[in-house]
């Protein structure tokens, strides 16, 4: 098997707030190769954008702590100050943000924004940098981009914005790039258009993505992989047609009941899951997700209430398929067998 470009192990985000600690992600451990897709799912406050944030060094260092490893291309960037972080930023890793209005000044030109970074990372002049900024945005489907380069990110509609953020994450070739909701607040068929044109990024160049989304549909759609996070953790990985057709854990089965579907039942109804997303200021005993789950009488004693459950393989008759979950539902039932 080829190296992982991307592997993360152990790794664990704290933010130091005025109510306390909050411990947004604890012991997350997943690889990502060249060409490949895995997106991480979760409802808000799951730890999915802290996660892609601290794999970039882009949390305050003075209020947030990042421990474990994440090795990437053989390098460990989590011990690496910033100056030395900052050198991967851009050129070997990039970043494409949810909101594209907010994350785009709305006092520069588009050219101005492609170029700034880039001409620091390169010593690039600016014509030529100019060149490289109308060439991204051609690359990514901006019509007339010897024009629109000079005009500002109010003047794109909100399709053509996530275009330019994705150019500018384009604009050093990197080998990864991280997705935080890229397609938020897009219609279909804009969303559509956008996963149509990260896959053809990919295949162009090998791109590796990681995927932040809490669209089950964009998922199946783009993903080869998938990690749904609950409470900061891992409960199920694997590959995304087996996840999504059989979850192995309550949380990921109450967020495709959640969803409606274009082939099932017309009538049939939305069952949303009960209760709320722990506080992470003061995490519940156990299994963050028991006091919300379906399935947790099922499990003999309170083993759900009082431990966490580890993150341990599905034993599964072909050895090349990687399923993961943590549930002591299916601890008991291969115990039973």
């Amino acid at each position: 098997m080829r190296r992982s470009l991307l592997t993360v192990e152990d790794l664990s985000v704290r933010f130091q707030t005025e109510g306390g600690v909050v411990q947004a992600v604890t012991g997350l451990s997943f690889e990502l190769q060249r060409g490949r897709t895995l997106a991480v799912v979760g409802e808000s406050g799951s730890g999915k954008s802290a996660t892609g944030l601290a794999l970039l060094g882009l949390h305050n260092r003075q209020r947030t702590e990042v421990t474990g490893r994440v090795e990437f291309d053989g390098t460990d960037l989590v011990p690496l100050d910033e100056r030395a972080v900052s050198a991967f930023r851009g050129a070997r890793i990039a970043m494409v943000f949810q909101d594209a209005l907010t994350a785009l000044s709305p006092y520069h030109t588009v050219e101005r924004q492609l170029t700034d970074g880039y001409r620091r990372r390169t010593g690039a002049g600016r014509q030529q940098a100019r060149a490289r900024a109308v060439e991204m945005l051609n690359r990514v489907g901006i019509p007339d981009p010897a024009r629109r380069v000079a005009e500002y990110p109010h003047e794109f509609s909100g399709g053509m914005r996530q275009r330019v953020m994705i150019a500018m994450a384009l604009m050093g070739e990197p080998d990864l790039v991280i997705a935080d909701e890229p397609t938020t607040a897009l219609d279909v068929t804009v969303q559509a258009q956008i996963l149509d044109l990260l896959a053809d990024l990919q295949a162009e160049s090998q791109l590796a993505i990681l995927l932040i989304t809490h669209d089950l549909g964009v998922v199946s759609g783009v993903a080869h992989d998938v990690m749904v996070m609950y409470g900061g953790r891992c409960v199920e990985y694997g590959p995304t047609a087996d996840v999504l057709a059989a979850p192995e854990h309550p949380y990921t089965a109450g967020l495709l009941r959640s969803v409606p579907t274009l082939h099932g039942d017309a009538d049939a109804e939305l069952l949303a899951i009960p209760g709320s997303p722990p506080n992470l200021l003061d995490p519940p005993p156990g299994c963050a997700f028991h006091p919300r789950c379906d399935a947790r009488l099922r499990v003999a004693g309170d083993r759900c209430a009082t431990t966490v459950p580890e993150l341990t393989a599905l034993p599964l008759p072909d050895a090349s398929v990687r399923r993961l979950r943590a549930c002591h539902l299916l601890l008991e039932r291969s115990t039973a067998s």
